[in-house]
């Protein structure tokens, strides 16, 4: 009788044992990321560099006013965008890409390691206030900087992106040129739109281009940052 009772219980635990394991790998798969390799990002419009680049030195100010340099990069995945208010097309095309991609993190809970950047290529006219305002339509989380011209275009420079200085300043580097342009608070700026990532070395890691949907991104995302 013991012996038999010693059958059921060990039986009963192996059992246990079985469904624990069970429900461990179906959970866990569930939650596992996919990784893909340089061929397979290409395609969803990633791009990772073999070697990171290491960025210069620079200091800018964010939409509360606040400093903003290259210290900011460390420990935390940043997503880096060049644009302006006026965009009328690629900027809130891009940033609304982004604040889905962002709410998808939040549901997947590994937001809070993840900052998104939009560098103004037009700071005579972002504002603090208007960079608070723009930004925050798309994601109260998302960050805004403007600041000296030349220190963005050197940091533009530096990250690949390519755009065509405000008319104030290409009036100031060209001393022949008129002052009409200058004066005119209407113009629009050409810019690259690729979205830049910062690794949490705060090294440039990569880039991710125009043509990516939302959850493009957060597949490609969640495998460079497996990678890491």
């Amino acid at each position: 009788m013991n012996r038999n009772i010693k059958l059921t219980v060990i039986i009963c635990l192996v059992f246990v044992a079985f469904v624990f394991v069970l429900t461990y790998f179906r959970i866990t798969g569930n939650n596992a990321v996919q990784t893909y390799n340089a061929e397979e990002l290409r395609e969803l419009g990633a791009l990772v560099y073999d070697e990171p680049v290491e960025l210069s030195s620079f200091s800018l100010v964010d939409q509360n006013g606040d400093v903003f340099d290259q210290e900011k990069l460390k420990g935390i995945w940043t997503l880096f965008f060049f644009g302006f208010t006026n965009c009328p097309d690629i900027c809130p095309l891009t940033l609304t890409e982004l604040s889905q991609f962002y709410r998808d993190l939040e549901s997947a809970g590994v937001n809070l390691d993840t900052q998104v950047v939009m560098v103004s290529v037009d700071p005579m006219r972002d504002s603090t206030e208007r960079l608070q305002e723009y930004m925050t339509s798309f994601h109260p989380d998302f960050i805004g900087l403007n600041g000296d011209y030349q220190v963005i275009a050197n940091l533009a420079k530096e990250l690949f992106i390519a755009h065509t200085p405000p008319p104030a300043m290409e009036a100031m580097a060209d001393p022949h040129a008129g002052h009409g342009d200058a004066a005119s608070d209407d113009y629009l700026i050409d810019h690259s739109g690729n979205i830049l990532i910062i690794n949490p070395e705060g090294l440039y890691t990569g880039f991710f281009d125009t043509a990516i949907q939302d959850d493009e991104i957060f597949s490609a995302y969640q495998s460079i940052r497996a990678d890491y």
